[in-house]
């Protein structure tokens, strides 16, 4: 493995499989600790517009298709082509990273950040954590993620097979997850409810070590 480029040292990531609760554990971690944030979901319909048939053959495919063909494929499908366009994804995210300001430590968090390509980015194990959650966790945070989740249902020929089939592959992705961060010896932390939101980014901050920082 190549040594991870100083340009990234001072990087906390935050990875997971989605509705983990790593936007909020990260703003709560920022507004704590005085660090910036980079949500890589704020940045996907803008990678999206950069795609390129032959650099990014999954994006560009996905890019195409409708909520039907996403949704209603076979499981295994979606997960597949899921890790293939974060990883086609990844590199755009890294050159945004560095397009930002180095003087104030940042978290980057989102589901694109998968174990094995932070693990080249990271000189410590202790800058990441990866986040899953409890598929009953995951189902219910769906649910109350606001209207776009309906609305990308809505375009669906049958919503409630597409949410099962969602739900589904989200499930299968936060196992992949949890195995390939224990793979590489990375923290992951299940995502329960069981801990509030607050009480899970003081977990998460021990980790990074911030909790020292300020004790």
């Amino acid at each position: 493995m190549d040594l991870p480029t100083p340009n990234f040292a001072h990087i906390l990531w935050i990875g997971g499989s989605p509705c983990s609760g790593k936007t909020t554990i990260a703003r709560l971690l920022a507004e704590q600790y005085e660090l910036n944030v980079y949500h890589c979901d704020d940045h996907w319909q803008e990678h999206l517009e950069r795609v390129e048939p032959d650099a990014h053959p999954t994006l560009y495919a996905i890019k195409h298709m409708t909520w039907d063909e996403i949704w209603m494929r076979p499981i295994e499908e979606q997960v597949v082509d899921t890790l293939a366009a974060y990883r086609e994804e990844y590199d755009m995210i890294l050159d945004d990273l560095l397009a930002l300001p180095r003087d104030v430590p940042l978290i980057a968090e989102g589901t694109a950040l998968l174990p094995d390509l932070v693990l080249d980015t990271i000189s410590d194990p202790r800058q990441a954590v990866w986040l899953v959650p409890t598929e009953a966790f995951q189902r219910q945070t769906y649910r109350s993620r606001g209207e776009w989740v309906e609305q990308v249902l809505s375009q669906c020929s049958d919503p409630d097979q597409a949410f099962e089939n969602w739900m589904a592959r989200d499930a299968e992705l936060a196992r992949w997850v949890a195995r390939s961060a224990a793979a590489f010896g990375l923290d992951a932390l299940t995502v329960s409810g069981e801990q509030s939101a607050e009480e899970m980014a003081q977990v998460v901050a021990r980790l990074f070590g911030l909790a020292d920082v300020e004790e």
